[in-house]
């Protein structure tokens, strides 16, 4: 063969001849001829093989030149034939190559036949790749195609299938040693690159990474393993995986594979040094500018080094500057490859010294990281240190300081970052090595326990021969360290600046959370490593960041006297620094020698000492049990707060840290398990979830023992969770045991122990068992009603049977059992089902009765309240006539109270001179509801408590329940039933009537009304406003009113709130309260009528318990009765600033909900809801603060209170100080951000500044205005209104808040404003200067005139002093009460408009001195109403103040009747008016 075929560059040059033996195409033939030519070559190839290839190369490479006129089946003919050729050709290959030796024609040939076969296969398969690419554009634009592209894409082979033929073709090839055809036996580099161009060019294609190309995948990674190892293609691989790389983020992964398989498969770990140097040499700047670049650089080294660590660690060192550049994906990446080394490497146990530093520095350099300036950073680090705790690759020594930085980020500002924090925390106590239970109080016995005994079991003897052993070794190694360390310390101290640079640098050598004893091993290390400079360094740094060391402190005692000794030999800073580090190196020396001296001596001393190290090592073991414990409940505090986080992901990882705290035995998470239940009512589902599979797995999965053990243990623990469970925590688990109820989760034989241990009949149960029995039986009802409905008789014969007598909470709690019973759910589409009601003969109403009879004479029961109001409940959703059976009680309860009250006159009379009885216990809690009561603390009872007066609180109690509930009876019950059985009589009307009747009937009707209202469905509705009228006509008149049994009670309730001084027991007061509210509930009439009496009370009352309770009670007036309410919100708003804490919460819950509901008009007393903002008490601050996020969502609320909040906070006479004012306005700026808003309020308050009269509005104006963002257009509103606020520049703090506006501005200002911006700056700086001069110039004036006439001066400052002392007048104690000038409802209200001159105010205090004293309120209108009119006994204690009572205080209304007597008159707002804009 006389020719050599040389891989072209370019298809044109093969057309072109530049070499003697060149092979050159003769002729491309035309794509007429192609069909047949290519016919031939397949019978060529049938009658002489591969060789065919060298005569009709022309063919196939015409089909090349000419792709896209040729047929895609002639494309695919080609195909299949070179494909032949290359199974033919790589078998005489094959054969071939068996020779030792080759001809130089036969190995020519053969080369050529390679060479042409290779590059075939390479241009086909880039043709067939780009056809693939396009055609798949195509699909995926949809765009519309000429016909001659679309037919030239239409492929009809499988490419995927043949791209796996061609790939394995090409690598069958490479793989046999045809480096032997070259001479000499070196492949051309044009070669390889047009093998290793086409894999590379094929992983481009993101369709190489999915599963079905694995074969694909795997044949092209060993094309290029084979290309490195025979072909020298090394460095080219390195910088081509790096440029892909930096290209395509789909091939992260196989390159990372590819790569391993080249350095493990080829035995080429070249390519990864190569790798590392390349990524090491990146500009750091180029790095943050590519993320994407990085990004993938980043993954690949931590995917790589998880599949060859050890090759990654040896060149790890060229990639560590990363860390300290400015690309956080790279530091990402760089500890990602030192997390999977410390996994894979150096987590062995016999590692070297050399690995063992490695891991150590590795380690440290994780630590550093923790507090890396990015949240990115500092979430992956800990993900690392997960990975290593999880796999128990963490030595020992490192917990304790491991864990106090993990801790600590678990209050990070980074939500990722927390996440982190906890997971970590939770693997600590999962992986931990020390206990499987961790309760710290047992531990802490056991050390002691254990402490004591290694104490007493050595004789005195053998721990100093021990400890003088361990001296002796020790002092042969300190000796010679000893000297090299003075020779280094003196020079040290010769040279002055390497002194400077060890003080410059002392601050930053210990971190801010690292502990003393990690400090002392860094010292000790440096000390072995004869590092003395550095030790010394850092020994001065400990001295500052530790003054108060313990250890410190204890070795300088012991070794006073060889301190002693030395300081006279030496210069005192030396030998200081000498001793200190000598009780370091001791101290260390001591703890670890003495463990192993025991160990290695173990055989050679005396058993004794042996058992002495056996003990020393235990207790060593409990005390880091007990410092590991200590370290996990510091953790339980803060995990507890971010279950109240806002950031799903906090709750869900705190709730899996105190499930597995709590299974570990660490005491404080109980307090989590607690606060969890609460989640119940999260929005979200994954919260909810997690809640119930937490509770599920803590208390409902008992391991072991058949179905009644486990079911008894599922009760046990529930029990266990009710015990100590507060009102809120009662109503979660209710809620939580539903969704267990509907989940499956708590099965019958579960309910059938709970019905047991109620009945008692289960031994050994108590009764607090039997309680927690029924209060978990009716909140399973609360799922399934029949759990109740079907053992009511169980419920009436335990639950209000004999033990019912003594108690009064089981007797309760049976009761919340039986209310849980009713009709089944409407069906939609269906009628509502009949009630179920029980005859009033029924043996739990009679027990009921009794119950409540014979119960009220137990004085000292303080359950009895409580018990009577769910009594009157159950009879009034299940009895047939509720008002006859509570009727009956009420009437025997009055005997009762007559009978009291006789026995007590009775007793009087013969002991005239004794005492009244002595004070029983407290009654129920009022204010709950539910809970035990107690004696208000504000005002003790001063005079014992008589039975007549507890039987006539329970009496006054159940009265007020049973007219509310009457109410609601009415409301709902018998309005429910009225409709139900309408909707009967409707349906069987129309089941009687006939079809055609019905027809016929609707005809006749159409020209009347009754038939326009039937189409319309209006004769029902009206039906049903008649019915609704009635009823509430019946309330009003027929309950609480008029000649009935409660409208006999009703002036009792009148008499018993408005004599204090006779009916002074605070609990008879709180009921009587209480009573009061319920039946104003019931009648407007009655509601009206006593409404002063209400808020006198609300104001007057020495009690905060009565005060909270009457709060609750108008929230739910004002939305029964708005009309009647709304003339006396502002006496509402005045309990903001009640001293009493659990008021001031009441009136800020019940505002929120009424403001929120449109229940009452946002006023100018919103003001007194922005002062909570800053209350001392953070749950009070907390919900002012939710209640202005809430109303911020209602469209412009915010915006539209702002001017008038800023007016009143702002008046010094009845707003706040400074520092809480701007407090306030921090946080309500914070909702003003549409520019619209602030543009306009900019220029409000401009105009604010010409009726501000005092220095302290000035301020704080200017300050609202410094919280506003800034658009030109606010710029511009600034300078239109400048002559409103110029002349207050010259006030430092006025001109600071300017100059912040000015300053925040031009930072985000756009060009066209920064004219204005510097403008204003200009004018603002012009009126400041000026402003000064004058003021220095009035200073001097005055001190002028003072100097002439000082007699003169001197009176006229004292006349001026006067009115600014009355413009501040100081409240009383308990004075919370303000009046505010309501006269000004506009948007932006001036406090000082209407401020009274001094001289004139003066004159008003006088004239009101003399005046007598009123009990009078503010309200929206300008007049004043008086209340009640006090007697005379009472008019000389007014001035006692608000929360004070004088000795015969009773409050006397002005007509007995319960009519209002006004002194002036008053405007009701019609209802109509409440909808009014704000």
């Amino acid at each position: 063969m006389s020719f050599e075929f040389i891989i072209p560059a370019t298809k044109d040059d093969l057309l072109n001849k530049t070499e003697i033996n060149q092979f050159v195409v003769d002729e491309i033939l035309s794509f007429r001829e192609i069909p047949g030519a290519l016919q031939a070559m397949k019978s060529s190839f049938r009658s002489t093989g591969a060789k065919c290839l060298l005569e009709n190369f022309d063919v196939l490479f015409s089909i090349l030149c000419l792709r896209k006129d040729v047929q895609p089946d002639l494309k695919e003919g080609a195909w299949e034939l070179i494909l032949k050729v290359g199974k033919s050709l790589a078998t005489d290959v094959a054969s071939a190559l068996e020779d030792t030796s080759l001809e130089p024609g036969f190995r020519l040939s053969h080369l050529n036949q390679v060479k042409m076969l290779c590059y075939l296969l390479c241009q086909y398969m880039e043709m067939f790749e780009d056809d693939s690419k396009e055609k798949s554009d195509v699909i995926t634009t949809g765009k519309g195609r000429s016909k001659s592209a679309k037919k030239s894409t239409d492929m009809v082979i499988d490419w995927e299938v043949e791209r796996e033929n061609g790939v394995k073709a090409l690598l069958h090839l490479v793989s046999l040693n045809i480096v032997r055809l070259w001479d000499p036996p070196i492949a051309e580099v044009e070669f390889v690159n047009m093998v290793t161009n086409l894999v590379y060019k094929l992983l481009e294609n993101p369709i190489i990474v999915y599963v079905k190309a694995k074969e694909t995948r795997t044949a092209i990674f060993n094309i290029v393993g084979v290309m490195v190892k025979r072909y020298n293609h090394g460095l080219s691989a390195s910088l081509k995986i790096l440029q892909q790389l930096q290209h395509f983020e789909h091939l992260v992964s196989p390159l990372a594979e590819l790569t391993n398989i080249i350095t493990t498969d080829y035995s080429n770990k070249g390519v990864v040094a190569e790798i590392m140097r390349e990524i090491g040499r990146k500009d750091p700047k180029d790095l943050v500018r590519d993320n994407t670049g990085t990004k993938s650089f980043a993954t690949f080294l931590v995917e790589l080094s998880e599949k060859v660590p050890g090759v990654m660690m040896s060149n790890i060192s060229v990639v560590l500057c990363h860390l300290e550049g400015e690309s956080y994906t790279m530091r990402n990446g760089v500890l990602g490859v030192m997390g999977e080394i410390l996994l894979k490497v150096l987590s062995k146990e016999d590692l070297e010294d050399k690995l063992k530093d490695t891991r150590d520095q590795f380690l440290e350099k994780l630590e550093e990281h923790i507090h890396d300036v990015n949240a990115f950073v500092r979430s992956r680090v800990l993900h690392i240190w997960f990975n290593l705790v999880n796999e128990k690759c963490l030595p020992l020594p490192r917990h304790e300081h491991l864990l106090g930085l993990c801790i600590g980020r678990l209050q990070d500002k980074s939500s990722q970052v927390r996440k982190q924090a906890i997971q970590l925390v939770t693997a600590f106590i999962k992986s931990n090595p020390f206990a499987a239970k961790l309760s710290l109080e047992d531990l802490q016995a056991n050390y002691e326990k254990e402490k004591e005994k290694l104490e007493s079991m050595a004789p005195e003897e053998q721990p100093s021969v021990l400890e003088d052993s361990l001296m002796v070794k020790i002092d042969e190694e300190w000796k010679p360290l000893e000297k090299k360390l003075k020779r280094a310390l003196k020079k040290t101290e010769e040279e002055e600046e390497e002194e400077k640079m060890e003080e410059d640098g002392n601050e930053d050598l210990i971190q801010d959370e690292e502990l003393a004893n990690s400090v002392m091993d860094r010292i000790y290390n440096l000390l072995t490593e004869e590092k003395f400079t550095e030790a010394k360094a850092l020994l001065v740094a400990f001295k500052d960041a530790f003054p108060d060391n313990s250890f410190m402190q204890e070795m300088a005692k012991e070794n006073q006297s060889e301190t002693d000794v030395e300081a006279s030999q030496d210069s005192t800073d030396v030998t200081s620094d000498v001793t200190y580090l000598k009780m370091i190196f001791y101290g260390h020396k001591k703890q670890s020698l003495a463990i192993v001296s025991g160990i290695e001596e173990e055989k050679e001393k005396d058993p004794i000492v042996n058992e002495v190290s056996k003990q020393q090592v235990l207790v060593q073991y409990l005390k880091d049990c007990c410092a590991f414990a200590t370290q996990i409940q510091a953790a339980v505090p803060v995990i507890c707060q971010l279950l109240g986080s806002k950031t799903v992901t906090d709750i869900l990882e705190a709730i899996d840290f105190f499930v597995t705290g709590f299974e570990f035995g660490v005491a404080l998470t109980m307090i989590g398990i607690r606060r969890m239940l609460h989640l119940i009512w999260s929005r979200e589902t994954s919260v909810k979830e997690a809640v119930v599979s937490a509770y599920r797995r803590l208390y409902l999965n008992p391991q072991g023992g058949n179905q009644r053990s486990k079911a008894f243990s599922v009760v046990k623990n529930l029990t266990a969770l009710l015990s100590g469970a507060s009102l809120g925590d009662l109503t979660s688990l209710e809620g939580l045991m539903i969704e267990l109820m509907k989940s499956g989760e708590i099965d019958q034989s579960v309910i059938q122990m709970l019905w047991e241990r109620f009945a008692m009949k289960v031994p050994n149960t108590t009764v607090e068992d039997s309680r927690a029995a029924v209060t978990l039986l009716y909140m399973i009802a609360g799922a399934d009603m029949g759990v109740v409905k079907s053992n009511i008789d169980v419920l009436v014969k335990e639950g209000l049977g004999e033990r019912a007598d003594s108690d009064l909470v089981l007797a309760r709690d049976t009761c919340l059992a039986l209310l849980k019973i009713g009709p089944p759910k409407k069906v939609q589409g269906q009628l509502q089902a009949e009630p179920l009601r029980f005859c009033q003969n029924h043996q739990m109403f009679n027990r009921l009765q009794t119950l409540l009879i014979n119960g009220v004479q137990m004085l000292d029961n303080p359950y009895w309240i409580p018990f009577g109001e769910q009594a009157v409940n159950v009879i009034y959703k299940l009895a047939e006539h509720p008002d006859i059976i509570c009727g009956d009680i009420i009437k025997a309860l009055a005997k009762e109270v007559i009978k009291a009250e006789k026995l007590n006159q009775t007793l009087s009379e013969e002991n005239l001179m004794e005492e009244e009885p002595t004070e029983s216990p407290p009654e129920g809690d009022l204010e709950a509801d539910k809970q035990e009561s107690r004696p208000p603390s504000s005002q003790p009872s001063s005079q014992p408590t008589s039975s007549a007066t507890v039987i006539l609180t329970r009496l006054i109690s159940v009265a007020g329940h049973v007219a509310f509930r009457q109410m609601v009876h009415l409301d709902t019950f018998v309005f429910g039933e009225l409709k139900r059985r309408r909707a009967i009589q409707e349906q069987n009307k129309e089941m009687k009537t006939p079809k055609s009747d019905r027809r016929g009937s609707r005809v006749d009707k159409t020209t009347t009304a009754e038939a326009i209202e039937d189409e319309l469905g209006l004769a029902g509705a009206a039906e049903e406003d008649a019915d609704a009228e009635y009823i509430r006509k019946v309330c009003d008149v027929e309950i609480v009113t008029g000649d009935t049994l409660l409208g006999s009670i009703g002036p009792l309730l009148v008499t018993v709130c408005t004599n204090q001084s006779k009916y002074s027991d605070p609990h008879l007061r709180t009921a009587a309260t209480l009573a009061l509210a319920k039946f104003m509930l019931v009648s407007s009439d009655f509601c009206e009528s006593n409404l002063q009496l209400l808020f006198t009370v609300l104001e007057k009352s020495p009690y905060s318990t009565i005060r909270a309770n009457t709060i609750i009670a108008l929230g739910d007036l004002t939305v029964r009765f708005p009309n009647l309410i709304e003339p006396w919100t502002s006496h509402m708003y005045a309990r903001l600033r009640d001293d009493s804490q659990t008021v001031r919460k009441n009136t800020l819950q019940v505002l929120t909900h009424l403001i929120l509901n449109d229940m009452v008009k946002v006023k100018g007393q919103i003001s007194e809801v922005a002062t909570c903002v800053v209350d001392h008490d953070e749950r009070i601050s907390s919900l002012a603060k939710l209640f202005f996020l809430e109303l911020s969502h209602k469209g412009n609320a915010i915006y539209n209170i702002m001017p008038d909040v800023i007016s009143r906070l702002s008046d010094p006479d009845v707003g706040v100080d400074e520092e809480n004012f701007r407090t306030i306005m921090k946080y309500l700026f914070s909702f003003i951000q549409k520019d619209r808003q602030c543009e306009s309020l900019v220029e409000k308050l401009c105009h604010r500044f010409r009726a501000t009269k005092t220095d302290r509005q000035w301020r704080d104006l200017s300050f609202c205005l410094s919280m506003m963002s800034y658009s030109e257009k606010s710029i511009r509103k600034l300078q239109e209104n400048f002559a409103c606020f110029g002349d207050k520049l010259s006030d430092e703090e006025v001109y600071s808040c300017f100059c912040t506006i000015i300053s925040k501005s031009r930072s985000f200002a756009k060009p066209t404003a920064k004219t204005l911006i510097d403008e204003l700056e200009q004018r603002v700086q012009q009126c400041h200067t000026k402003g000064l001069e004058e003021g220095e110039i009035a200073v001097k004036a005055s001190q002028a005139s003072q100097a002439v006439s000082q007699t003169k001066g001197k009176s006229r400052t004292k006349m001026s002093k006067t009115p600014a002392k009355g413009n501040t007048l100081a409240r009383g104690k308990c004075g919370g009460r303000r009046q505010i000038d309501s006269s000004s409802d506009d948007d932006c209200v001036d406090g000082d408009e209407n401020i009274t001159p001094p001289a004139q105010k003066q004159r008003t205090q006088r004239r009101q001195k003399q005046q007598k004293p009123k009990v009078s309120f503010d309200s929206d209108s300008d007049s004043e109403i008086e209340l009640f009119d006090l007697d005379k006994s009472s008019q000389g204690t007014q001035g006692t103040g608000e929360g004070e009572e004088s000795d015969d205080s009773d409050i006397i209304p002005t007509k007995r009747t319960g009519r209002r007597v006004l002194n002036s008159p008053r405007r009701i707002i019609p209802l109509q008016d409440l909808n009014g804009d704000v």
